[in-house]
Protein backbone atom coordinates (compact mmCIF):
# COMPACT_ATOMS: atom_id res chain seq x y z
CA UNK A 1 0.00 0.00 0.00
CA UNK A 2 1.51 3.13 -1.03
CA UNK A 3 0.64 6.24 1.60
CA UNK A 4 1.56 9.90 0.97
CA UNK A 5 1.34 12.77 3.13
CA UNK A 6 1.71 16.73 2.59
CA UNK A 7 4.02 18.43 4.47
CA UNK A 8 2.07 21.82 5.40
CA UNK A 9 -0.81 21.39 7.52
CA UNK A 10 -0.27 18.11 8.12
CA UNK A 11 3.53 17.24 9.07
CA UNK A 12 4.39 20.66 9.26
CA UNK A 13 2.19 22.76 11.70
CA UNK A 14 2.11 26.01 10.45
CA UNK A 15 0.53 27.45 7.66
CA UNK A 16 -2.40 25.66 7.18
CA UNK A 17 -5.73 25.34 4.87
CA UNK A 18 -8.08 26.91 7.81
CA UNK A 19 -6.27 30.39 8.29
CA UNK A 20 -7.53 30.17 11.91
CA UNK A 21 -4.93 27.28 12.58
CA UNK A 22 -2.19 29.20 10.92
CA UNK A 23 0.75 29.66 13.12
CA UNK A 24 3.12 31.80 10.90
CA UNK A 25 6.82 31.66 10.30
CA UNK A 26 7.29 35.81 9.99
CA UNK A 27 5.23 36.67 13.12
CA UNK A 28 7.85 38.50 14.85
CA UNK A 29 10.27 39.22 11.69
CA UNK A 30 10.19 43.04 12.31
CA UNK A 31 11.66 42.32 15.65
CA UNK A 32 14.27 39.74 14.62
CA UNK A 33 15.39 41.26 10.93
CA UNK A 34 14.27 44.65 10.83
CA UNK A 35 11.54 43.03 7.94
CA UNK A 36 8.51 44.94 7.61
CA UNK A 37 5.94 41.97 7.66
CA UNK A 38 3.42 44.16 5.72
CA UNK A 39 5.55 45.31 2.64
CA UNK A 40 7.14 41.68 2.82
CA UNK A 41 4.06 39.62 2.22
CA UNK A 42 2.48 41.74 0.08
CA UNK A 43 6.23 41.93 -2.26
CA UNK A 44 6.35 38.08 -2.10
CA UNK A 45 3.30 36.82 -1.74
CA UNK A 46 0.76 38.79 -3.10
CA UNK A 47 -0.81 39.04 -6.34
CA UNK A 48 1.71 41.26 -8.77
CA UNK A 49 1.13 44.15 -10.97
CA UNK A 50 -1.49 43.10 -13.96
CA UNK A 51 -2.61 40.54 -11.43
CA UNK A 52 0.19 38.01 -12.42
CA UNK A 53 0.92 35.22 -9.89
CA UNK A 54 2.78 36.17 -6.67
CA UNK A 55 6.74 35.65 -6.46
CA UNK A 56 5.75 32.55 -4.17
CA UNK A 57 3.61 31.05 -6.62
CA UNK A 58 5.91 31.06 -9.47
CA UNK A 59 9.15 29.53 -7.41
CA UNK A 60 6.52 26.98 -5.80
CA UNK A 61 5.63 25.54 -9.41
CA UNK A 62 9.31 25.56 -10.33
CA UNK A 63 9.20 28.95 -12.71
CA UNK A 64 11.73 30.78 -10.36
CA UNK A 65 14.69 30.45 -7.89
CA UNK A 66 13.62 31.54 -4.70
CA UNK A 67 17.13 33.06 -3.87
CA UNK A 68 16.56 35.54 -7.23
CA UNK A 69 12.66 36.26 -5.90
CA UNK A 70 13.90 36.96 -2.41
CA UNK A 71 16.67 39.24 -3.38
CA UNK A 72 14.80 40.99 -5.88
CA UNK A 73 12.00 42.27 -2.66
CA UNK A 74 14.01 41.75 0.85
CA UNK A 75 15.80 45.55 0.81
CA UNK A 76 12.25 46.72 -0.23
CA UNK A 77 11.16 45.21 3.07
CA UNK A 78 13.61 47.04 4.88
CA UNK A 79 16.59 43.69 4.78
CA UNK A 80 20.04 44.11 3.34
CA UNK A 81 21.48 40.88 5.26
CA UNK A 82 22.33 37.70 2.94
CA UNK A 83 19.53 36.01 1.02
CA UNK A 84 20.78 32.68 2.77
CA UNK A 85 20.25 33.63 6.00
CA UNK A 86 17.25 34.78 5.30
CA UNK A 87 16.13 31.56 4.29
CA UNK A 88 17.84 29.87 7.02
CA UNK A 89 15.55 32.25 9.40
CA UNK A 90 12.55 31.24 7.63
CA UNK A 91 12.73 27.41 7.33
CA UNK A 92 13.75 27.32 10.69
CA UNK A 93 10.87 29.42 11.89
CA UNK A 94 8.91 27.17 9.50
CA UNK A 95 9.94 23.95 11.00
CA UNK A 96 6.68 22.79 13.88
CA UNK A 97 6.28 19.35 13.53
CA UNK A 98 3.42 17.56 14.23
CA UNK A 99 4.94 14.90 16.12
CA UNK A 100 1.56 13.00 16.70
CA UNK A 101 1.62 12.42 12.76
CA UNK A 102 5.49 11.57 13.06
CA UNK A 103 4.87 8.89 15.63
CA UNK A 104 1.75 7.63 13.13
CA UNK A 105 4.52 7.69 10.21
CA UNK A 106 6.93 5.03 12.20
CA UNK A 107 4.25 2.54 13.18
CA UNK A 108 2.94 2.49 9.99
CA UNK A 109 6.78 2.00 8.68
CA UNK A 110 6.98 -1.41 10.31
CA UNK A 111 4.56 -2.71 8.15
CA UNK A 112 6.41 -4.30 5.19
CA UNK A 113 3.47 -3.83 2.55
CA UNK A 114 3.27 -0.08 3.06
CA UNK A 115 5.37 2.24 1.14
CA UNK A 116 5.31 5.92 2.74
CA UNK A 117 5.96 9.26 0.28
CA UNK A 118 5.79 12.97 0.68
CA UNK A 119 3.28 14.87 -2.00
CA UNK A 120 3.93 18.47 -1.27
CA UNK A 121 3.68 22.03 -2.70
CA UNK A 122 7.24 23.11 -2.29
CA UNK A 123 10.38 25.27 -4.28
CA UNK A 124 13.72 23.30 -4.47
CA UNK A 125 15.56 25.10 -1.42
CA UNK A 126 12.78 24.34 1.00
CA UNK A 127 12.05 20.68 -0.28
CA UNK A 128 15.48 19.71 -0.09
CA UNK A 129 15.76 21.42 3.64
CA UNK A 130 12.37 19.39 4.61
CA UNK A 131 13.93 16.03 3.06
CA UNK A 132 18.36 16.39 4.86
CA UNK A 133 17.59 18.78 7.46
CA UNK A 134 14.60 18.08 9.02
CA UNK A 135 15.00 14.14 8.00
CA UNK A 136 12.05 13.17 6.21
CA UNK A 137 14.44 11.12 4.72
CA UNK A 138 14.65 9.12 7.75
CA UNK A 139 10.30 7.75 7.43
CA UNK A 140 9.65 7.95 3.78
CA UNK A 141 10.65 6.72 0.52
CA UNK A 142 10.44 9.57 -1.77
CA UNK A 143 9.42 13.46 -1.90
CA UNK A 144 7.36 14.54 -4.62
CA UNK A 145 7.22 18.24 -4.89
CA UNK A 146 5.57 20.75 -7.20
CA UNK A 147 8.90 22.52 -8.70
CA UNK A 148 10.12 19.28 -8.99
CA UNK A 149 7.11 18.10 -11.43
CA UNK A 150 6.48 21.69 -12.81
CA UNK A 151 2.67 21.13 -11.45
CA UNK A 152 0.96 22.45 -8.78
CA UNK A 153 -1.26 19.86 -6.29
CA UNK A 154 -4.44 21.17 -7.80
CA UNK A 155 -3.32 19.77 -11.57
CA UNK A 156 -4.12 16.35 -12.94
CA UNK A 157 -0.81 16.80 -14.12
CA UNK A 158 0.53 16.21 -10.59
CA UNK A 159 -0.86 13.16 -9.86
CA UNK A 160 -0.20 11.80 -13.75
CA UNK A 161 3.51 12.23 -12.75
CA UNK A 162 3.78 10.32 -9.55
CA UNK A 163 2.01 7.68 -11.09
CA UNK A 164 4.36 7.29 -13.64
CA UNK A 165 7.44 7.44 -11.70
CA UNK A 166 5.64 5.00 -9.02
CA UNK A 167 4.59 2.79 -11.89
CA UNK A 168 0.92 3.38 -9.88
CA UNK A 169 -1.92 1.13 -11.32
CA UNK A 170 -5.43 2.74 -12.31
CA UNK A 171 -6.77 0.28 -9.41
CA UNK A 172 -4.14 0.63 -6.89
CA UNK A 173 -5.87 3.91 -5.08
CA UNK A 174 -2.87 5.16 -3.23
CA UNK A 175 -4.01 6.67 -0.12
CA UNK A 176 -3.48 10.43 0.39
CA UNK A 177 -3.46 12.85 3.04
CA UNK A 178 -3.75 16.83 2.72
CA UNK A 179 -5.37 19.82 5.09
CA UNK A 180 -6.74 21.57 1.67
CA UNK A 181 -9.98 20.92 0.13
CA UNK A 182 -8.74 21.47 -3.66
CA UNK A 183 -5.96 19.51 -3.80
CA UNK A 184 -8.12 16.39 -2.14
CA UNK A 185 -10.23 17.00 -5.07
CA UNK A 186 -8.14 16.72 -7.65
CA UNK A 187 -6.15 13.83 -6.49
CA UNK A 188 -9.30 11.88 -5.73
CA UNK A 189 -9.89 12.72 -9.76
CA UNK A 190 -6.79 11.20 -10.28
CA UNK A 191 -7.98 8.42 -9.05
CA UNK A 192 -6.56 8.50 -5.46
CA UNK A 193 -8.07 7.89 -2.63
CA UNK A 194 -7.44 11.39 -0.95
CA UNK A 195 -8.89 12.75 2.33
CA UNK A 196 -9.05 15.97 3.57
CA UNK A 197 -6.48 16.03 7.28
CA UNK A 198 -7.39 17.75 10.12
CA UNK A 199 -6.11 16.19 13.21
CA UNK A 200 -4.08 12.93 13.09
CA UNK A 201 -7.23 10.87 13.98
CA UNK A 202 -8.28 11.04 10.29
CA UNK A 203 -5.38 8.53 10.06
CA UNK A 204 -5.37 6.64 12.41
CA UNK A 205 -9.15 6.08 12.20
CA UNK A 206 -9.18 5.80 8.07
CA UNK A 207 -10.55 2.45 7.47
CA UNK A 208 -7.67 0.95 5.08
CA UNK A 209 -5.14 1.77 8.13
CA UNK A 210 -7.67 1.32 11.42
CA UNK A 211 -6.03 -2.13 11.86
CA UNK A 212 -2.62 -1.16 11.04
CA UNK A 213 -2.77 0.96 13.61
CA UNK A 214 -4.13 -1.21 16.66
Amino acid sequence: MKIFLDVDGVLVDGWHADPARRKPWDATIEQDLGVRRDVFQALFFGRRDGGRPSLMHECVRGAMDLKVALAGVLPEAGYFGSVDSFIDYWFTKDSNLNTDVLETVERLSAHKHVALYLATGQEHYRADYLWHKLAFKDYFAAIFYSARLGHLKNAAAFYEAVNVSLDIGKTERPLFFDDQTDVVEAANRAGWDACVFKSVADIRDHPRLRDLLT
